[in-house]
Formats: structure tokens, C-alpha cells, sequence
């Protein structure tokens, strides 16, 4: 059975991060990831928008995926997740070794999802740098 699909997929499709309920799938557009858990899909879900709020505001962006470059969508994703990491990680590591792990921690932490500081998490998104394409 193919999930829903993860709103973290390019972080695991890129192999930089995993999550213990994501599955590699082929769909039409080519590898993607699809989650086990249509209750921590939601809660990734609604991370992600708040995570995207909080990028497309610091970085000065509507939410337009013709107009917001690829660029800004991987800061968001990737150094959100940084970010989020780094509310929680005691032990000042970077290594994101189980996303829903790390969101879990992080919403035990805050309590609820709509506590999270999301505005803590600007510095992972404007530190993360894109990987340059090799010509």
C-alpha cells in the first residue's frame, strides 16, 4: 500500500535526512516518499506550513511556487528541519537521524505544535546551504 505522500520526501530522497515511516516509492514525477502514518503525515504537514511561513516571511517570498526559487524551498525544508533539531538536541549535533523522532522531541518538548517557536528555527534555514550542481 502506497501512503500519503511526505512533505519531508526531497530531505530523504537526497539521502541528507530518514525518517523511520517513510518508504521509497516510484510515482509518475519519478522517486518519492510515502509515509506509513497518516496521523504523523498530518503532524509533518502542519510543521512543515508553519516551517514555510516563517522561511517565506524571513526570506521576503509569497507562497508562489513560480515566483519562490528552488533554492528558498530546500533552506526552508532542510534547514527547518535543522533547526527544529536544534531545539531539542542536547548534544550539538546536526545529524537528523529520524525525522518523526525529531518532531516528536520537539512537540514533547513545546507541548503542542501550534507552541513551537518557529521563528527559532530562521537561523537553521539561513545557515543551510544547497548543494551546487556539478557542470
Amino acid at each position: 500500500m502506497i501512503g500519503d505522500a511526505c512533505v519531508f520526501a526531497l530531505t530523504q530522497v537526497s539521502n541528507e535526512f530518514d525518517c523511520e515511516l517513510g518508504d521509497l516509492v516510484t510515482r509518475r514525477a519519478g522517486p518519492d516518499i510515502a509515509c506509513r502514518s497518516p496521523q504523523h503525515q498530518q503532524q509533518c504537514s502542519c510543521v512543515y506550513e508553519q516551517l514555510k511561513q516563517a522561511g517565506l516571511a524571513e526570506f521576503e517570498y509569497e507562497d508562489d511556487l513560480a515566483q519562490v526559487p528552488h533554492g528558498v524551498w530546500a533552506k526552508i525544508q532542510f534547514g527547518g528541519l535543522h533547526g527544529l533539531h536544534a531545539l531539542v538536541a542536547n548534544d550539538g549535533s546536526e545529524e537528523i537521524k529520524n525525522i518523526t523522532n525529531t518532531i516528536q522531541s520537539v512537540i514533547e518538548l513545546y507541548g503542542t505544535l501550534e507552541q513551537i517557536p518557529y521563528n527559532e528555527t530562521i537561523q537553521g534555514m539561513q545557515n543551510y546551504r544547497t548543494r551546487r550542481k556539478r557542470k
